[in-house]
């Protein structure tokens, strides 16, 4: 291969990864069938308000991950998340996801992940040797044996899309994992246990299969059984616990919109005359995956750095534990994926100067 750096994987965690690395000066080539999960990425965390702050941005998110969190990660997200506010004109609304004690969501006309991406492409224009298609575990093992000095950064998403019911793609199916794997990390909290549901996914019509923005719940929305009884008596809950009083009413719910105004509907780019939209949780985020340090290297399983080798965005573990707090994919995809690319180029000048 003529690159320094090879990226597997086409969403908003793959793509910072290749501005960064471009920007340290290597050479970039990124493979990838598809861009995972980026259109959904509505919004990101980042503490923008007089009343939040970096400490409760770490509290709030280690809080949600139930135990489950590495310190170190989530340190590293939330204080890097401060550099986005000065990287982009968020639109001015701040929300308040499921399970934030203040608001803290920003966006771009709900689109953030899809127009970030479409940014740097135009950023990088030919600076990056694109190639559209799979990339499978085997590649990846015969392109290190033939390049030892190649990096590689694994930024294929999660693993969602293998469940029947699911928000995701139908291929994320944890590819990355098994190329992880191939070159020697080790793979952290793969279960069902580390699987998050998305409590308001769509489960009729056109629209099966895509969420009902769970932040309307501040904005009027209520969440009412089959017999038309509201039984979610607090909004603030995170979304596996949502999920699990929806599983309680017998897994389907109506999500009730009668009471949002219709500008906030509009905002969340849904149509006017969805008012009553019957919902179910459906697994929506993995939380489990490659072991990485707050550099993004992939470990083995003693804690060593596989040499070479990098991670970033949905693949990786640690960063929400138990359960993702609202919001922090985008931020995880975002300072994750710049950290990777910039830490491999890092390595590759350092290889060149020896």
């Amino acid at each position: 291969m003529d690159s320094e750096i090879f990226i597997v994987g086409g969403g908003l965690a793959g793509w910072r990864a290749a501005e960064a690395a471009v920007r340290g000066g290597a050479s970039v080539t990124l493979a990838a069938n598809g861009v995972g999960n980026t259109p959904d990425i509505h919004a990101l965390n980042c503490p923008v308000l007089p009343e939040d702050s970096v400490d409760l941005f770490i509290e709030d998110t280690l809080a949600s991950g139930k135990g489950g969190s590495d310190r170190a990660l989530v340190e590293t997200m939330c204080r890097e998340s401060l550099a986005l506010k000065d990287e982009f004109s968020f639109d001015g609304t701040v929300i308040r996801p499921l399970g934030c004690s203040v608001p803290r969501a920003v966006s771009i006309r709900h689109a953030i992940g899809a127009i970030a991406v479409s940014d740097i492409k135009k950023r990088l224009k030919d600076k990056v040797k694109v190639e559209n298609r799979t990339v499978t575990p085997e590649e990846v093992l015969a392109l290190r044996a033939a390049n030892p000095g190649l990096k590689i950064i694994i930024a294929t998403g999660g693993w969602c899309g293998k469940y029947d019911f699911s928000d995701n793609p139908r291929y994320l199916k944890g590819d990355g994992l098994l190329m992880a794997e191939a070159l020697g990390a080790a793979l952290k909290d793969v279960d069902e246990q580390h699987v998050q549901y998305e409590p308001t996914v769509r489960v009729e019509g056109p629209r099966r299969g895509i969420p009902v923005i769970t932040t309307l719940l501040y904005e009027g929305a209520r969440m009412l059984n089959l017999e038309g009884r509201e039984f979610l008596g607090d909004a603030r809950l995170n979304k596996d616990e949502l999920s699990r009083a929806i599983f309680k009413e017998g897994g389907y719910a109506i999500f009730d919109l009668t009471g949002v105004p219709d500008e906030k509907i509009l905002e969340c780019k849904m149509d006017l005359s969805e008012r009553l939209i019957k919902v179910a949780p459906a697994p929506h985020s993995s939380l489990g995956g490659i072991v990485i340090d707050t550099k993004c290297h992939a470990l083995d399983g003693d804690g060593k750095i596989v040499p070479g080798l990098f991670a970033c965005g949905e693949v990786t573990a640690g960063v929400h534990g138990l359960n993702r707090l609202g919001g922090n994919g985008g931020t995880a995809a975002m300072v994750f994926g710049t950290i990777a690319g910039r830490e491999a180029a890092l390595e590759v000048n350092k290889d060149k100067n020896q």
